[in-house]
């Protein structure tokens, strides 16, 4: 694997990725500025798939591109039975969660009842979802990044158009809270059209047909089972606090029904887009975790020990800077593109803006110490060291519920903040302490940048730039 070839294909791709993705997150803002509630509520439709995508998913994707890698099993062997898994499996997760959504909550909590036609759609993608992951993850065990960066980049693509297409055919209406129904049958058509297209892309791979290796099925979900939990605590680390702010915040006395549900989901409309606007720190360590994970898998232990800290200091540094920018530019940058859209950046500075900056101010502290985590989480992955990485995930998880349920109901979306800031820094240092245990190197190597990172930041840089230059001509 030529990694600095890819470094900067994946690095590319990523952007394309955060460009499509950010620019749909704005498009749900301009459509909903005017009704946050129902910006809230898409961003709770939004992220459900993905919480029962990564509950369902057995970690066979970690473990395929691991055992492939070390030679344990063939590429055919793991993905032939990691598809009979996302179908069975995913199928029987996707039938279960609708039961319990449309029967199991309603009967607990008539308050809990859910449209079946909104909530339908998040958990039939459930298997679809599973069909792509382990479909790509075949790419990159056997070294086909770029095939493996085009399915991520389609995944983004492909969202917005069927997103507009639902709108559209339902009437555009956000004010009948079309806005939602669209995220919820735009995320199922979209995966559906990327899971053929990722077992399209594998065809010259492996041969497209069913089966069960038992020995890889075994060994996968042996290993895979701690990846898939470090996994699923990662997103529900990453998500959950939407759906604890709407369960917790405290609305003002006398409010019931709908109106309460309208003040929580403007909580979680509002947390959701400082939320979004902090995790772009991270997109530099997630363009290169997948592949980072593949590099060490492969790699000796003196080899993953000298790029580790090089990846992480610069994933660190690259974040300062970003949070910074972050920081200063959204005002300007949101209230240009509301006026721009509405003629007024008022529903911005008078809505949105005084609520959205303090929470990302206190979130960005957290979100910057926590790309550290992310890049050693992976190293340690990839060495079979996922119990440090399920600690880190529990770690995050019970500090941010605990302070959550202390924070939240009085001050809402900035408490929402407060908490998972604080728990991504616990996390962190609980991450470094455990990498310089095990592995000997010296924490410090970890966040203090050195002249060399400088030189290795310029060769990629260039390369880049030379990639864009041959892209233009």
């Amino acid at each position: 694997m030529n990694f600095r070839r890819w470094v900067v294909f994946t690095f590319l791709i990523h952007v394309l990725v955060i460009v499509v993705d950010k620019g749909g997150g704005l498009v749900l803002y301009l459509l909903c500025a005017d009704r946050r509630e129902q910006h809230g509520e898409s961003g709770i439709i939004a992220s459900l798939p993905f919480i029962l995508g990564a509950i369902a998913n057995l970690g066979l994707s970690s473990a395929m591109v691991y055992f492939v890698r070390r030679g344990r099993f063939t590429a055919q062997q793991g993905f032939e039975t990691s598809m009979t898994v996302a179908l069975v499996w995913g199928g029987f997760v996707a039938a279960l969660s609708m039961l319990i959504v449309v029967f199991v909550l309603p009967a607990i909590n008539v308050e809990w009842t859910c449209d079946p036609w909104l909530v339908a759609p998040c958990c039939l993608v459930v298997p679809l979802l599973l069909v792509s992951s382990y479909a790509n993850s075949t790419q990159l065990a056997t070294d086909h990044v770029k095939g493996y960066g085009v399915v991520h980049a389609a995944t983004s693509v492909t969202f917005l158009p069927a997103f507009f297409a639902i709108f559209y055919w339902l009437g555009a209406d956000v004010a009948k809270g079309h806005a939602p129904y669209a995220v919820s049958w735009g995320r199922l058509c979209s995966t559906f059209a990327v899971a053929v297209f990722a077992v399209w892309l594998v065809r010259g791979i492996v041969k497209v047909r069913l089966g069960v290796h038992r020995e890889f099925l075994r060994e996968g979900v042996r290993y895979g089972w701690k990846a898939n939990l470090t996994s699923t605590l990662n997103y529900l680390n990453h998500r959950i606090d939407l759906f604890v702010l709407f369960a917790l915040y405290a609305v003002p006395a006398g409010v019931f029904g709908k109106d309460a549900d309208d003040i929580k989901n403007t909580q979680v409309a509002l947390y959701s887009v400082a939320v979004t606007w902090a995790e772009l720190v991270w997109h530099f360590p997630e363009s290169m975790r997948d592949l980072f994970f593949s590099k060490v898998a492969g790699s000796s232990h003196e080899e993953a020990r000298r790029l580790t800290p090089v990846l992480c200091r610069l994933g660190l540094w690259l974040s300062v800077v970003g949070a910074t920018t972050i920081v200063l530019l959204i005002d300007p940058i949101m209230g240009t593109i509301t006026s721009m859209a509405k003629g007024s950046s008022d529903v911005w500075f008078r809505d949105w803006s005084p609520m959205v900056t303090t929470a990302l101010w206190v979130l960005v502290p957290g979100t910057v110490a926590y790309t550290v985590s992310k890049v050693l989480q992976a190293d340690l992955g990839a060495r079979d060291r996922l119990q440090t990485c399920v600690n880190a995930q529990l770690m995050v998880l019970a500090t941010m519920l605990g302070l959550d349920a202390v924070l939240i109901p009085e001050h809402g979306a900035v408490g929402a903040a407060a908490a998972s800031s604080i728990a991504y820094a616990l996390a962190t240092l609980y991450t470094l302490w455990e990498y310089g245990r095990q592995t000997g190197n010296s924490i410090l190597t970890c966040v203090l940048i050195r002249g060399s990172d400088l030189r290795y930041v310029r060769e990629i840089g260039g390369a880049v730039l030379a990639k864009l230059r041959w892209s233009k001509s």
